[in-house]
């Protein structure tokens, strides 16, 4: 009598661990495959332009763990943009929510030029852009937000 519930006790217990280690191995698979595929898809293409005294569009909405890219263009002169990559009102100690894969401060936009910013925002926020060539006190007036949503 012992050995036949020492024998089902052991059978059990084989049977939950592969039943909590076969879940878990699982769901590291869907994970891993999960972000197999966002890495194989695509940035998400944003066009942004440059002109007079604004951004056009000057709120972009994101999503966290997106990859995307913004085409951002001047028609009219020299402009440049500086996107923050700490969301507004953060912390000294807070890491940045917005990461970018090129590590640029401030990209210089040449008028008829598209530059490529990509950006993968890691924490939802509101950051803000505005224009980083100094020309004149109308320049700062050129702002813009990216809100960054789940």
């Amino acid at each position: 009598m012992r050995s036949k519930l020492a024998l089902a006790t052991c059978v059990i217990g084989v049977l939950l661990f592969f039943q909590v280690f076969g879940t878990s191995a699982r769901n590291a698979n869907a994970s891993a495959q999960k972000s197999k595929q966002q890495a194989e898809k695509p940035p998400t293409v944003i066009s942004v332009n440059a002109t007079g005294l604004h951004f056009d569009p000057s709120v972009l909405h994101l999503k966290v763990d997106e990859r995307y890219e913004l085409h951002v263009m001047s028609d009219d002169t020299t402009r440049g943009i500086r996107i923050s990559p700490f969301p507004d009102g953060a912390q000294a100690s807070t890491p940045p929510g917005l990461f970018f894969p090129n590590g640029e401060d401030c990209w210089k936009l040449n008028k008829g030029q598209t530059v490529l910013i990509g950006v993968v925002p890691t924490e939802p926020g509101t950051y803000a852009y505005s224009c980083c060539k100094g020309c004149g006190n109308a320049g700062g007036k050129m702002t813009g937000q990216i809100i960054v949503e789940r």
